[in-house]
């Protein structure tokens, strides 16, 4: 019976996390603040903090700034028993559930015996989450945006299987680009999205370049070229993206359409949650 006891006091002390998942143009932030005030101790970890300080190393450099939350301070976080929520895409599962990730074997920052976990999953539409990035002031690249999409949400089957009840999936609303989903659901269904971005890119160029893009003023003839050559890459890849994109979305919205969750369903949970 002491034993019990103790077991249930431990359960009952552990620290609580909560990974707010998804992609660019997702909508996260926003869905945090419809939850906050349940959580008003938890701080908020997030790679915006670095990017948008114009005093701060990391200004505007999203991969360093991504690293410094994910390597530095989510583990500190996790080594002082912290309550927070980290606010990430969660595109790699092994970097959280343990599996190669950057060359080398990890054990995955989810499994911790001293944390509770739960992952809210937000999901927007790929078009949705495509547009509202390219309508923000801060735009991630092309490539990243789809690239993003397809690893979030093709893992979905696998953060069910290692979250089970604590992962919940929320969908966040179409709005104003309820045309831009149909006209992109066409699209798939005749096997054209690859003519579909490609139209819909031509018509604004500039709308749709990162705003992590460098100038290439003062660059050397060779400095050119060589950006010119990762320039030709980066639009393979976009094209890529898009064919993987385009054979997975079918089954990745069957998922949504089975497990989503109301706001109401998430704020309730969440208060559950943390008690």
């Amino acid at each position: 019976m002491i034993k019990l006891l103790k077991l249930l006091t431990e359960i009952e002390n552990k620290s609580k996390m909560i990974v707010m998942a998804g992609g660019a143009g997702s909508g996260k932030s926003t869905l945090i603040n419809k939850f906050k005030g349940a959580v008003p101790d938890y701080e908020i970890f997030n790679p915006d903090k670095y990017i948008e300080d114009k005093d701060h190393p990391y200004f505007n450099k999203l991969t360093q700034a991504s690293m410094q939350v994910d390597d530095r301070d989510i583990p500190d976080a996790i080594s002082q028993g912290q309550n927070f929520i980290w606010d990430t895409t969660a595109s790699n599962a092994n970097k959280m559930f343990g599996g190669t990730y950057r060359r080398k074997e990890v054990s995955g920052i989810l499994n911790n015996e001293d944390y509770d976990t739960m992952m809210v999953m937000v999901y927007a539409h790929p078009i949705v989450s495509f547009l509202r990035n390219f309508n923000r002031d801060r735009k991630v690249p092309k490539t990243g945006v789809l690239s993003t999409w397809n690893n979030v949400y093709g893992n979905i089957e696998r953060y069910k299987s290692e979250l089970g009840d604590n992962l919940v999936l929320y969908q966040s609303d179409a709005g104003e680009f309820q045309k831009d989903v149909d006209e992109f659901n066409e699209a798939v269904s005749a096997g054209k999205l690859k003519e579909y971005f490609e139209d819909l890119i031509a018509q604004d160029p500039g709308k749709y370049a990162s705003t992590f893009r460098k100038s290439d003023k003062g660059l050397s003839p060779e400095e050119l070229a060589k950006k010119e050559k990762s320039r030709e890459k980066s639009r393979q890849q976009f094209d890529t993206q898009i064919n993987q994109l385009e054979d997975q979305f079918g089954t990745i919205q069957n998922h949504i359409d089975e497990f989503g969750a109301s706001e109401e369903e998430v704020v309730g949970k969440i208060k559950s949650f943390v008690g």
